[in-house]
């Protein structure tokens, strides 16, 4: 950094021990959050948030307004997994619209910049004031140099085509098969899922989405591209949320998943690659 350069802070939360002493969090008995800066703060920060719950989002606001009276004037706010983003609908009588619940949450701290890495839909970026989208274009590109040739990307419905084809459209134009899932308009329940190609003898095929929550759609969509012969099927999603039962994906004909640690810290291993996610979202400048 040269003498003309601002010095441009970096608070890690809830990853408080990357941040060696630049401020700590505790919790009072009664149940409240607390956090105390404990290092000089410049004009210019970043919080690098990984929401862990209703809870991690208190330690964010907190640490915000600690920051502020500490006398920074810009703060940004790198948040890959933006949380209530699938619930971007009302659905059902008596439902709150929760994405717009959490976007008003955090346009009320009057961030400079809100980074975001491939949310669920468009309505997150419509609802975010200051927002700047990081789309997933580079995680896939990444795992194209590991997985080698004869790769076809696959949809898994009909929500994530948009997305999809301006991915390949990036990656010049590669092959992209669609899907479309049928559910019981009772209860949501998939019943039934289809996938639009011919023979996929000696593809690999590149399942792509923002998130898998159970894996169902996953876990179907793998039995079908198994059936028209695919040679493996890989998936690749941005925000693992852990839940899912890795042996059934497994048995699914799943043959590798790619994920980031948006969410956790996810034990890797040669079925589960776990991309470090502030590597795909780093400072502007580095």
């Amino acid at each position: 950094m040269n003498s003309h350069e601002k010095r441009h802070d970096r608070y890690f939360l809830p990853d408080t021990d990357l941040n060696g002493d630049a401020f700590k969090c505790f919790q009072f008995g009664s149940g409240e959050n607390h956090v105390q800066v404990l290092s000089q703060v410049s004009s210019q920060a970043t919080i690098m948030f990984r929401y862990q719950g209703d809870a991690s989002l208190i330690q964010l606001f907190l640490l915000t307004d600690a920051l502020r009276r500490q006398g920074a004037r810009e703060i940004d706010l790198h948040i890959p997994y933006f949380p209530g983003a699938r619930q971007d609908r009302v659905c059902n009588v008596g439902e709150p619209l929760s994405v717009k619940v959490y976007a008003d949450l955090i346009n009320q701290q009057r961030y400079n910049k809100v980074v975001i890495f491939d949310p669920h839909s468009d309505v997150v970026s419509a609802l975010l004031n200051n927002v700047q989208i990081i789309k997933n274009h580079q995680l896939i590109k990444a795992l194209l140099n590991e997985l080698g040739s004869n790769v076809i990307l696959v949809s898994p419905d009909a929500g994530s085509n948009k997305k999809i084809f301006d991915l390949s459209a990036q990656l010049g134009g590669l092959h992209v098969i669609r899907a479309d899932k049928i559910r019981d308009v009772r209860n949501g329940a998939i019943i039934e899922t289809e996938i639009y190609c011919d023979d996929l003898c000696g593809k690999t095929a590149l399942i792509v989405d923002d998130i898998c929550a159970g894996g169902r759609t996953f876990i179907e969509l793998a039995k079908k591209l198994k059936q028209k012969n695919c040679e493996r099927v890989v998936l690749a999603v941005s925000h693992f949320e852990g839940a899912a039962d890795l042996k059934k994906l497994a048995d699914s004909g799943i043959n590798l998943i790619y994920t980031t640690n948006s969410l956790h810290d996810l034990p890797a291993s040669e079925f589960l690659k776990v991309k470090n996610i502030w590597q795909l979202m780093p400072l502007q400048g580095e």
